[in-house]
C-alpha cells in the first residue's frame, strides 16, 4: 500500500491551486511541487515588519497569496483578525479586510480557499467569507464562544472548524457549516479538550 501526496492531485471542496489551506492539505504534508531554483542565482530576502500576528499564507490563483492574522493582543486593546493579498515578491499589501470581529479570543485562526473562490478565514468565535479583493461577504458568530483554531474544506465543500480547549476546560466541539451562508449543519462534541488543529 503506498500513500499518495496530497501536491499530486486536486484537493476536493478547494480552490485549483497547489496551496489553498495551510500545510498545502488536509493531511497536513506540507510538501508542495517546485524549487527554490538558486544554483547560479543570487539570493534575497524581504522582510516586513507589521506588529501584526502573522498566521499563514494561502495561494488562490498564480500570484495571488493572501496572508492572515490576529493581533496579538492578549492584553489591552480589543483583538480582531484580518486577511491581506500580499504581493509575493515585495510582501506589500495589495488588498486588505477590514478589521474582523474575533470576540474576546486571542488565537491564530486559519484561512483557506473554497472551490468557489472566496477565501474562508476562521478567527476567534467568529468565521468570515470573504472575496479576492479581501471583501467580506459574510460574517457568522459561531455557536461556542471559543477561540477556534481548526479550519478544513470537506470534498462536498461545506467547512469545518474547531473550537480550542485546554486541559480541564470541558470537551472541544467539531462544527461544520454550509459554505454558501456560514449557517450551522452540525456541531459534534469531542470526548476531550483539544488545542490542536
Amino acid at each position: 500500500m503506498s500513500n499518495s501526496l496530497d501536491r499530486e492531485n486536486q484537493h476536493p471542496g478547494y480552490f485549483k491551486s497547489p496551496w489553498p489551506v495551510e500545510c498545502g492539505g488536509n493531511r497536513r504534508q506540507k510538501a508542495a511541487k517546485g524549487g527554490l531554483f538558486a544554483k547560479g542565482a543570487n539570493a534575497k530576502v524581504e522582510s516586513v515588519l507589521s506588529g501584526k500576528w502573522n498566521v499563514m499564507v494561502v495561494r488562490r490563483d498564480k500570484n495571488e497569496f493572501y496572508l492572515g492574522g490576529t493581533m496579538p493582543f492578549f492584553n489591552g486593546p480589543k483583538p480582531f483578525g484580518w486577511l491581506q493579498r500580499i504581493d509575493p515578491v515585495t510582501l506589500e499589501t495589495i488588498s486588505e479586510s477590514p478589521n474582523l470581529p474575533c470576540g474576546d479570543h486571542v488565537w491564530c485562526g486559519a484561512i483557506a480557499v473554497h472551490n468557489n473562490g472566496n477565501i474562508i478565514k476562521v478567527n476567534g468565535n467568529f468565521m468570515h467569507v470573504l472575496n479576492s479583493k479581501c471583501q467580506v461577504l459574510i460574517e457568522k458568530q459561531l455557536p461556542i464562544d471559543q477561540a477556534h483554531n481548526g479550519l478544513l474544506i470537506l470534498s462536498d465543500g461545506t467547512i469545518v472548524t474547531k473550537d480550542c480547549r485546554l486541559e480541564n476546560q470541558s470537551n472541544s466541539s467539531i462544527t461544520r457549516l454550509n459554505p454558501d451562508n456560514l449557517e450551522v449543519i452540525e456541531t459534534i462534541q469531542l470526548p476531550e479538550g483539544s488545542m490542536g488543529r
